[in-house]
């Protein structure tokens, strides 16, 4: 398909053939169509001069004098008809450069919708009063604050629209007023999970150029605006970046918007002998490392072989980087990757998929310990190619009549009866070998794989046979420091990917503790308190993560679980 250029007019005469000329010079193989909107100096008789001399000129009028938006939806239609790929939108009073058009062209087969932004970076505006470009900036930061979108140019209408995503929408309903389409499309991107990137350039304002929006239309832009506005705890989160670097939020909503592609993109084969790939990641884990690496090389396995077992140490500062060297002397298998630092687990396990070869990927936390056949249990299911993930079924070594003891066996013992209705993978989890990697920024990197696998329209589930011991905190401060930091991680998840796990569900959570509940002395006492623990976790991983822009992609370690 061809590229095509929308100019939006109205009475652009003086500003049109430098305009054309100006994009034709630049010898992209586009087409060019002006929609004019029943200009009175000339302008439609212009174009229509230039179209007889240029073959990839064309126009087309508005039935009536209307408004920006009338416009833009009639040219979108018009190329959408004539099978034009992608679709880019321009000023036609030459404020917008012919020369930045090869720049959309490049970054349009990576992104949805690529967006000229004169705020990027600094202010690219030339010609602009001081007064003028304050309160166009404080506009865009109002947008911003509402939306809750990393962009810095929500007005812009330097833009590349792929046929994808305006496919998707429904062109007839977009809003009339300049302002407003711009900011409604936008919101429409983000809506449908399409890809958004923001492009520097430089905005001339022009000798001829005369502002068509009314200062009407721009109050009712700040009020309507309000109408694509974020749900209020979201907004109030955001506001939390004013006092720190705005670049973090930018940086974390462009990686959860614009994932990488998944590998092969997303093909895989379904085989009868499966080639599998673990990373094992680990933080000063000297106490178990070892035991966690044996049981992997001593897995019983049918339906498949592990072929590599990588070792991603990070910042680990005892013993554990020289016991996995021994172990790897012994077993060629075993490779070990060092991170000079802590940079997080989802960091720890991006190491591990840029080199995993396997059919299959698994990620093991250092410290867990499976039994001879979990492997085999976790990789059966994906003889069923609807099958993109599993998990394992973690069972705690933890003494059971401590209160913190029971505490952690009685939500596994939850997650286990909850995993069995709707699976919830954790600990320890296995899925195709299509994911190129994960948010950085991610707390919670199991459910964050759960949910890059259902987006890829794979079924999840849980291997509730393949076992793998795990050691929970055995202090109160530890468990409740732990599901503090789950909480918030979830949280994360849901607002940032919109995936809710299973064990999120206040109510599957209620009916699992009746229908579980035994009626011993010790139950019938711990468990309302277990319930004020969870409860008062959620509340403060909830104010952590609205209130104090607590995301603890790189956590506390808690030094009971570290011993089994």
């Amino acid at each position: 398909m061809k590229p095509v250029v929308i100019i939006p007019t109205l009475n652009e005469c003086q500003n049109i053939v430098r305009l054309i000329k100006g994009i034709l010079k630049e010898k992209l193989n586009l087409d060019i169509l002006v929609v004019d909107g029943l200009s009175t100096d000339g302008t439609a008789e212009t174009v229509e001069k230039l179209s007889k001399e240029y073959p990839n000129v064309s126009l087309v009028s508005q039935e009536s004098r209307s408004s920006f938006g009338d416009a833009l939806r009639l040219g979108f239609k018009t190329a959408l008809q004539r099978g034009y790929d992608p679709i880019l939108t321009m000023d036609g009073d030459y404020s917008h450069g012919p020369e930045y058009l090869k720049d959309f062209l490049n970054k349009c087969n990576e992104y949805d919708l690529v967006i000229g932004s004169r705020y990027l970076d600094g202010v690219r505006v030339e010609g602009w009063r001081f007064r003028k470009l304050l309160l166009s900036k404080l506009a865009n930061m109002y947008v911003s604050y509402l939306l809750v979108k990393p962009i810095w140019d929500f007005t812009s209408g330097f833009r590349c629209y792929r046929r994808r995503f305006l496919e998707k929408i429904d062109i007839s309903s977009l809003h009339n007023e300049a302002y407003i389409i711009q900011i409604e499309l936008l919101h429409l991107a983000y809506q449908n999970r399409c890809r958004v990137k923001e492009i520097p350039f430089i905005y001339r304002d022009t000798k001829y150029g005369v502002s068509k929006i009314s200062e009407h239309s721009k109050r009712k832009t700040m009020l309507y605006v309000l109408k694509f506005r974020a749900p209020f705890l979201e907004i109030f989160r955001h506001l939390t970046y004013l006092r720190k670097k705005y670049e973090r939020f930018v940086d974390e909503y462009e990686e959860i918007m614009n994932p990488p592609k998944l590998k092969n993109d997303g093909r895989f084969e379904v085989k009868g002998c499966y080639s599998v790939s673990v990373g094992v990641m680990a933080y000063n884990e000297e106490k178990i490392i070892e035991s966690c690496l044996d049981a992997l090389l001593n897995q019983k396995m049918k339906s498949g072989k592990i072929d590599e077992i990588i070792v991603v140490s990070s910042g680990s500062t005892d013993k554990t980087n020289r016991i996995v060297q021994e172990v790897s002397r012994k077993d060629e298998r075993v490779k070990l990757i060092i991170e000079p630092e802590r940079t997080g687990k989802a960091n720890a396990i991006n190491e591990f998929l840029q080199i995993a070869n396997g059919d299959i990927a698994i990620v093991e936390s250092a410290d867990t310990v499976t039994l001879p056949d979990t492997v085999e249990e976790l990789i059966k299911p994906f003889a069923d190619p609807q099958v993109g993930m599993s998990g394992a079924h973690p069972t705690p070594v933890n003494d059971k009549n401590t209160f913190v003891g029971f505490c952690v066996h009685k939500l596994w013992e939850l997650h286990h009866y909850l995993a069995m209705d709707a699976p919830k993978c954790g600990e320890m989890i296995a899925f195709r070998n299509i994911v190129s990697r994960i948010p950085k920024y991610t707390a919670v990197d199991e459910a964050t794989v759960e949910a890059i696998i259902s987006e890829a329209n794979l079924k999840l589930v849980y291997a509730e046979k393949a076992f793998v011991r795990n050691k929970g905190a055995e202090t109160l401060r530890d468990f409740i420091k732990q599901r503090r930091r789950i909480a918030s991680g979830h949280r994360y998840l849901k607002t940032t990917m919109g995936h809710e796990v299973a064990t999120q569900s206040s109510g599957n959570i209620f009916k699992k503790v009746i229908a579980t509940q035994n009626r011993t002395i010790k139950e019938m006492l711990y468990m309302p308190f277990l319930i004020l623990i969870e409860a008062y976790s959620r509340f403060m991983g909830a104010v952590d993560f609205y209130l104090r822009d607590k995301n603890p992609f790189i956590w506390d370690i808690s030094l009971t679980t570290k011993k089994m």
